[in-house]
């Protein structure tokens, strides 16, 4: 179940719970798409510069291989003799790479990586023991598909290419090779070649900063006879990070889908809905083009307008219909990869070094609109206080403060009206002992309108004790935004507040939240409720005691965080609640209206 399905069903719940709470009172018990060269599920058509990978991958995909890619042809005056063959010793060690960003581990097999790390960030947070998120997905693993192949979209060439051993050349580079890419002192370079000998060659490097962007730069090309093969583009995928561990309390996370900066805002493709393979030309190409999961994304920035691709594979050994993950390429010889977390901080501080809009890859929901500044104040409240778990709570007794005025003449109102349904009861059962044995239509008709013409002589509105109904209606939308922000922001992944609770963005492991937060909440329900014998109100107060329970089940498996929220506005209400009752018990009885007349 995704963010946006969870949150359909809290919505769905609560209404109906409002649902039947006024049926009980008013019916008593009787018998996106890309530019127009390409949309999803859709080719884009072909580009005279670059062949488009789709049929290719198509064809792969259904096993049926595509017609290899033709040679070059060779330019008038161009020598036809092919250089000499460079192959690297087999069986070499891995490479590894360690910056304050990134752990990566390459291998010459292919120049590939294996492995891409990220320090600070737990595979599972507060468990070191599971070791460090990885960046590089099972399904590339099992398809031989590692981060950073060349993909000619000929099976036999993508075999020789990405399986034959390179030479790897670690030299630093030189300040003027740095100048001219605008890459920082201390940047890291690892570079990989091969060529056949018969006029087939490869290059491969990446360039490693050391500062604090969670970006890399990569250069490559792959010529025969000196002249780039057409179609080919570097990949990263299928899949971008590791499966969620299933024993994850937090169980409504989403990964693989790919987001492309294509118009105004970046479009969304998921691997469950999408059909077919997308090749963008280089003239209507994205911006960028990422894959990301909950928390963690990697991004193809092309360092020129480049033809790029987004291609679907059904994973091996996978149940039948069930996984299947996008793959990202570019065919552009240069370009940026951002391999990090999807952090607001981090990503504003790449756009504006990049002038870009990575900041799209934060998939806020359809509460985004609420959940965007709700991110913005906690983070603002976790500056000055420095623990996210307190700047929830800060959160949610100021929002309950900015509600309080509606709030309290909501509850004010509400107890009124059940104070005068129970001065009036005496009356309203006169009028029912009096139809008791009349049971056709006109004696019912008869029956309710003597009972509205009763409220209407003793100033009472009936419908008023729904009132009470509207704290939740007006905290609803707070409560689903803040679980789209939970569910979504890094910077809460891990994040502990006191004792037990060590992640706010996973469940309580305890289910002490989610019991507490329900008992709080049937308190509140009991401190709203008058004594009553009308059976419409007291199955009306059943329905109200019902609520907390629901609650209670479905919180058990909901970010702590999120409890944390909802316990806090419960206390708050239940304060708030017992004021109001006090005040309520010491005034004197409402009289009724001058001029009714008793009957």
């Amino acid at each position: 179940m995704d963010r946006d399905s969870i949150i359909r069903t809290i919505a769905a719940v609560a209404l109906s719970i409002l649902i039947l709470t006024g049926w009980t009172y008013f019916f008593p018990n009787q018998t996106q798409a890309p530019p127009s060269a390409a949309t999803p599920g859709q080719t884009a058509p072909a580009d005279p510069s670059a062949a488009p990978p789709s049929a290719a991958a198509a064809a792969a995909s259904s096993g049926a291989a595509p017609p290899p890619v033709p040679a070059a042809e060779l330019t008038p005056g161009q020598p036809s003799g092919a250089g000499p063959a460079i192959a690297g010793a087999e069986n070499q060690p891995l490479i590894e790479v360690r910056t304050p960003q990134h752990e990566i581990t390459l291998t010459a097999r292919g120049g590939k990586v294996v492995s891409w790390k990220l320090p600070g960030y737990e595979k599972v947070p507060g468990d070191s023991s599971k070791g460090l998120v990885d960046l590089v997905s099972s399904e590339s693993r099992a398809l031989d598909r590692n981060p950073l192949s060349i993909d000619p979209h000929d099976p036999a060439l993508f075999k020789q290419i990405n399986d034959a051993w390179y030479v790897v050349d670690r030299t630093a580079p030189t300040a003027e090779e740095l100048a001219a890419r605008g890459l920082p002192a201390g940047t890291q370079r690892v570079a990989f070649r091969w060529a056949d000998g018969a006029g087939l060659e490869v290059a491969k490097s990446l360039w490693i900063p050391g500062d604090d962007l969670f970006t890399v730069r990569a250069e490559w090309s792959l010529t025969r006879q000196g002249q780039p093969v057409p179609g080919a583009a570097i990949t990263w995928g299928p899949g971008v990070g590791a499966i969620p561990d299933p024993t994850n309390r937090n169980q409504y996370a989403y990964r693989g889908l790919a987001v492309a900066a294509l118009a105004e805002k970046p479009t969304i493709f998921s691997p469950s809905k999408q059909e077919g393979d997308i090749a963008w030309p280089a003239g209507l190409g994205p911006r960028w083009l990422a894959l990301d999961e909950q928390y963690f994304a990697v991004a193809m920035i092309p360092a020129a307008p480049a033809a790029s691709e987004l291609r679907v594979f059904p994973i091996p050994g996978a149940p039948s219909g069930e996984e299947r993950q996008l793959m990202i390429g570019s065919a552009s010889p240069a370009l940026t990869l951002f391999v990090g977390p999807k952090s607001s901080p981090v990503l504003r501080k790449t756009d504006a070094a990049l002038g870009l809009s990575l900041s799209g890859l934060i998939q806020w929901g359809m509460w985004g609109w609420l959940a965007r500044p709700l991110y913005t104040a906690m983070e603002w409240l976790h500056g000055l206080i420095g623990n996210w778990g307190w700047a929830i709570v800060t959160l949610s007794a100021l929002i309950r403060l900015v509600f309080f005025p509606l709030m309290h003449r909501s509850m004010v109102k509400m107890r009124k009206t059940q104070q005068d349904m129970a001065r009036v009861q005496p009356k309203i059962h006169k009028i029912k002992e009096k139809y008791k044995d009349s049971r056709d239509m006109d004696s019912r008709k008869k029956m309710n309108e003597e009972m509205m013409e009763l409220y209407k002589r003793e100033g009472v509105n009936p419908m008023a004790s729904l009132t009470g109904c509207l704290p939740l209606l007006l905290q609803f939308p707070v409560m689903l935004a803040m679980y789209s922000l939970l569910t979504v922001a890094v910077d809460l992944r891990g994040a502990p507040w006191i004792g037990w609770i060590r992640d706010l963005s996973a469940a309580d492991p305890y289910w002490v939240l989610p019991i507490v937060m329900g008992a709080t909440q049937l308190l509140q329900s009991f401190m709203t409720m008058t004594k009553t014998e009308d059976p419409q109100q007291r199955a009306q107060q059943r329905m109200m005691l019902i609520m907390p329970v629901v609650f209670t089940w479905f919180f058990l498996y909901m970010p702590a965080g999120l409890v944390l929220y909802w316990l806090v506005s419960n206390v708050l209400g239940i304060v708030q609640q017992y004021f109001i009752n006090r005040h309520a018990d010491a005034a004197p009885p409402a009289a009724a209206p001058a001029g009714a007349k008793a009957r």
